[in-house]
């Protein structure tokens, strides 16, 4: 028994530091050591050997569960950021709704984009913020909404934003933290968006792919072509992460600077956690956290491989009264279209 015990206690003393290193460690800017960011896709792993040792301990020694209990809040918003706890509400309760969808350049079969915009219909979505949208595929689309906006304006594939209600300004947004001249550093737009009770702005980005494709995913047999094709995705993944924290520079520039509160929506090519995310909720609340529901996973060719992970964000400010937000379960694309619904300010009781 006390030579269980012992190894119990060695494992849990290595998942402690495990967890503080991966936490630490994907808290480092990745512009200053590439690829710590990509650390907190480990943490929703972490979540159940945490448990089971709580649950040993509670049994043989109660004692030992603070470093457990520690590990658990370390993972507390990555993990709830990934796996939705919240319930839809009925449309009464619902005053507006945004959804934020990488479209795939309207790719994955014909007549796709006819499909989206009946969806939108369906789904009454009032915003819509698109990434990798192509403009000469996107009439359907752009006839349901009198109001849209392209960035950049030059290009024929980038980001989109549509909406019902007026737009009084807009403009392309430039990531001049990233050097050379890439889709990267031009991916991003903004359109002033006024409601029926209030003016807001909507920022709508698609961060630095990975470049990974599907075929990377498919590990080979071999154990050379395994170490091999490892090597080249980890190269892939460490030189996006780098241009991601350079992005992450820009955003947060642009929403210190809004005169209007943000909406900030788009393909982030990373899962909430690390030092993107944790920049982002000093400004904006992710609404996932604690008003999520649907489906898991909104990136479909990681859900596949068995990996229900999201890299689709939309942050609101704090002043903004959202009400629930989902990952629709449509496959109109590689990714899942993220929603979020608003519900109308409160008005201030008279005394």
């Amino acid at each position: 028994m006390k030579r269980r015990l012992w190894i119990l206690r060695t494992f849990n003393v290595g998942l402690f530091y495990a967890t503080l290193l991966i936490g630490f460690g994907s808290l480092l800017p990745g512009h200053w050591i590439p690829g710590s960011g990509v650390l907190s896709i480990l943490f929703p792993f972490l979540l159940f050997p945490h448990l089971i040792m709580i649950l040993i301990w509670a049994r043989f020694r109660p004692q030992h569960m603070f470093k457990n209990l520690i590990g658990l809040a370390l993972l507390f918003y990555p993990v709830m950021a990934q796996f939705p706890i919240g319930t839809s509400l009925t449309p009464e309760q619902t005053s507006w709704t945004l959804a934020s969808y990488n479209v795939r350049a309207f790719y994955q079969q014909r007549g796709i984009a006819s499909d989206i915009a009946q969806w939108t219909q369906s789904e009454r979505i009032d915003i819509l913020c698109t990434q990798e949208m192509r403009r000469s595929a996107a009439n359907p689309v752009a006839a349901h909404y009198p109001f849209r906006v392209y960035a950049p304006n030059n290009r024929r594939i980038g980001t989109a934003i549509y909406s019902k209600f007026p737009i009084i300004n807009h403009g392309s947004l430039m990531f001049d933290a990233i050097e050379e001249n890439s889709y990267a550093k031009r991916s991003a737009g903004y359109a002033d968006i006024a409601l029926p009770d209030d003016t807001i702005r909507v920022i709508n980005i698609h961060l630095s792919s990975t470049g990974i494709k599907y075929m990377d995913m498919e590990i080979e047999h071999t154990r050379e072509e395994w170490i091999e094709k490892g090597q080249f995705m980890a190269k892939k993944i460490a030189h996006s992460d780098k241009d991601r924290g350079k992005q992450g520079r820009n955003i947060m520039k642009w929403i210190n600077e809004s005169p209007y509160p943000v909406v900030l929506a788009g393909d982030f090519n990373s899962v909430p956690g690390g030092n993107l995310y944790v920049r982002m909720l000093c400004k904006l609340d992710d609404p996932y956290i604690f008003k999520g529901s649907g489906a898991w996973g909104s990136y479909l060719p990681l859900l596949q491989k068995g990996f229900p992970l999201r890299i689709d964000w939309t942050l609101v400010d704090e002043q903004l009264p959202y009400s629930v937000q989902y990952l629709s379960d449509v496959a109109f694309s590689d990714h899942r279209p993220l929603i979020t619904t608003f519900s109308a300010p409160t008005e201030p009781q008279e005394d």
